[in-house]
């Protein structure tokens, strides 16, 4: 893999929320902070066997798959309740049912089993954003409901949307056309990295 070491410290500090000074990696790699830092300032390489090792040591991913997509991340509800995220997260396009460059995308990490088996605690979703299209039956989509943020299956009746846990144990709900302007569709999951979190 050719990874160069400036995108392999900004990886390590937007994954882990961690900024490794050139002494720490060099004690992972055996090489001087001296030598780092100039190629910090060349923009040089590490190695194949470099890149490993700080892969192990800081448990991260330099992904290898060069076909990727930057994805806003929101940890929780609050976050994207709030948009107040600035964290960003490399997620392959091998992840996406059908990702399309035309469309917009964020990640989320799930809590709850309300859609267990089929999304599973911690598991990162990958979430199209909604652009006013018409509900495809049986999706799973993420929503603003009464003030509350929900992922469930949607089914579109004529006079109602019918709510949907995966999860047996969780009640169908149904949400008549009145109340429908209470439903504020925020995207649909395209997606899911299981127990990401």
């Amino acid at each position: 893999m050719k990874l160069k070491y400036k995108k392999c410290l900004e990886v390590i500090k937007e994954t882990t929320g961690i900024k490794p000074t050139h002494a720490e990696i060099s004690k992972i790699i055996k090489v001087s902070a001296n030598a780092l830092s100039n190629r910090l300032s060349n923009d040089g390489y590490l190695k194949d066997d470099e890149a490993s090792k700080i892969e192990t040591y800081y448990n991260v991913n330099f992904l290898k798959n060069t076909n990727c997509i930057s994805l806003t991340y929101y940890s929780n509800y609050l976050e994207l309740k709030k948009s107040l995220s600035d964290n960003k997260i490399e997620i392959p396009l091998d992840c996406f049912d059908g990702f399309s460059q035309f469309k917009k995308y964020f990640a989320l990490s799930a809590i709850g089993d309300t859609m267990s088996p089929y999304i599973k605690d911690n598991d990162m979703l990958i979430i199209e954003y909604y652009s006013g299209e018409q509900i495809r039956d049986n999706r799973v989509y993420i929503f603003n409901y009464n003030n509350e943020i929900f992922i469930k299956r949607l089914v579109k009746n004529i006079d109602q949307i019918v709510v949907k846990s995966d999860n047996e144990i969780y009640p169908i709900r149904f949400i008549d056309a009145i109340n429908s302007e209470k439903l504020n569709i925020i995207g649909q999951i395209v997606g899911l990295i299981r127990n990401a979190g």
